[in-house]
């Protein structure tokens, strides 16, 4: 038997050629795309898997000389978090906002979107002035805002001609803060809207126009259709946001307005149990709570969301 024949019959060949060709393969596809996305994996496990992790182990302790030593207490902070009547109404409070923060959010966010997605001169002027208020900085904005509602000399009171404690009042306070979070919440949303009006096919308007679907009747029975899943996904990154509210009652009252019981939320009680009065534990299984309230949140709008979002 020749030499060509025992190296063309050996079994080991195949199967390293095989091999072969999975590192090449790896290493000319995945590779590249693995180095690319680490970096990105690192950072969101640094800042948000570990911290989050954390706060699900200080929830279960109790620390002293600042984390070095933790004792196991199980529930115990868990218990004192349900016995505690601040909580509930926090929640309550919370749960408010969000009622009235997400339907504005969509409803606003979507009419904007509508009217940017017209072919006019300089409309790329007006996306980037109702966009402006989503890059402002939290604290200048929240300085406009307080001088606008001011009781006094507020130029809201002066327009209206009302004599209105816009930021002192209990019952608008909460009006208030929604409606200076809602804009300044409107230009990430639009943007994301606009994009789901661009994806929608130009054919699927001819062909709606040939059936008679005009004005009303196109977006009732096209483009809103079309654009349920943007909505969807606008609506979630809505409700976590609203369940977050924490910058807009620290800016626009501060830690002793007479008002804050009416609007504290969940995050805001978080701030002042774990950074004020030294309780991180506490604070820890407040924001636990908070978590397992989103996730609830998130899975029942995918639950709800088969009986309304269509795709194509």
């Amino acid at each position: 038997m020749s030499l060509a024949n025992i190296e063309t019959d050996d079994p080991i060949k195949p199967i390293f050629n095989r091999k072969q060709r999975k590192i090449s393969k790896f290493r000319d596809h995945y590779l590249p795309a693995y180095i690319l996305v680490i970096p990105t994996v690192l950072l969101v496990a640094f800042f948000y898997v570990l911290p989050t992790l954390m706060s699900l182990f200080y929830g279960f302790v109790e620390s002293e000389n600042f984390g070095l030593k933790n004792k196991w207490v199980g529930l115990k902070n868990y218990e004192r978090l349900f016995h505690d009547k601040e909580f509930w109404a926090n929640l309550g409070n919370t749960f408010q906002y969000v009622i009235l923060f997400v339907p504005l959010v969509l409803i606003i966010a979507t009419f904007l979107a509508l009217l940017l997605n017209q072919k006019i001169k300089g409309i790329s002027v007006f996306r980037t002035i109702y966009f402006l208020p989503q890059i402002t900085l939290p604290a200048a904005t929240a300085l406009v805002w307080v001088v606008l509602l001011n009781r006094d000399y507020g130029l809201l009171n002066k327009m209206l001609g009302t004599d209105i404690g816009w930021l002192s009042d209990p019952k608008v306070v909460m009006f208030s803060l929604v409606l200076t979070a809602v804009w300044g919440s409107i230009g990430l949303k639009m943007v994301i809207i606009l994009a789901g009006l661009q994806g929608i096919s130009v054919t699927l308007y001819e062909a709606g126009l040939l059936e008679g679907a005009t004005g009303f009747k196109k977006f009732r029975y096209i483009t809103l259709p079309l654009l349920t899943p943007t909505l969807f996904f606008v609506g979630i990154i809505s409700v976590i946001e609203g369940t977050q509210v924490f910058e807009g009652i620290y800016f626009l009252l501060g830690r002793n307005s007479v008002v804050l019981e009416d609007v504290r939320s969940i995050v805001f009680s978080y701030f002042i149990t774990t950074y004020r009065q030294n309780e991180p534990n506490y604070g820890a299984a407040i924001i636990n709570i908070l978590l397992i309230i989103n996730l609830l949140l998130t899975a029942l709008q995918f639950r709800l969301s088969k009986k309304w979002v269509f795709y194509e």
